[in-house]
């Protein structure tokens, strides 16, 4: 199997609820990893070009730059946490992608050290 990544940069705020209390509003410098694989390369012996790959990520992360992440619809009722996050990024890569070509995984890092990952079973 070959596996492809690019990532990509946005900068956003966000403010976790919890049971009984909320932490203070706060922004972060995100970094995001994408990641697609599959079995075949293409006839420029390519899996899949990361240009086009980086574009898919960009398009998707663009609407968070500046933002309360809260405020997006694709966030509404639910907690902005990195996984979360990862979980979006991944979904609507997986609707951009040619047939021959999976998403692997998402990885969302939020600050240094701190950061999740999303992916789905793949069946072989």
């Amino acid at each position: 199997m070959y596996t492809t990544s690019v990532t990509t940069t946005f900068r956003a705020g966000h403010q976790l609820k919890f049971s009984a209390s909320a932490e203070p509003y706060h922004i972060h410098d995100w970094l995001v990893e994408a990641a697609v694989s599959g079995e075949e390369l293409d006839n420029n012996g390519m899996l899949f070009d990361f240009n086009k790959l980086k574009k898919i990520l960009d398009e998707i992360v663009s609407p968070f730059n500046d933002k309360k992440l809260e405020d997006l619809q694709c966030f509404k009722n639910m907690n902005t946490s990195a996984e979360n996050i990862a979980k979006y990024i991944f979904g609507q890569i997986k609707q951009r992608l040619p047939i021959n070509v999976s998403p692997l995984y998402t990885e969302v890092t939020e600050a240094a050290g701190c950061k999740a990952k999303y992916g789905e079973k793949v069946s072989i």
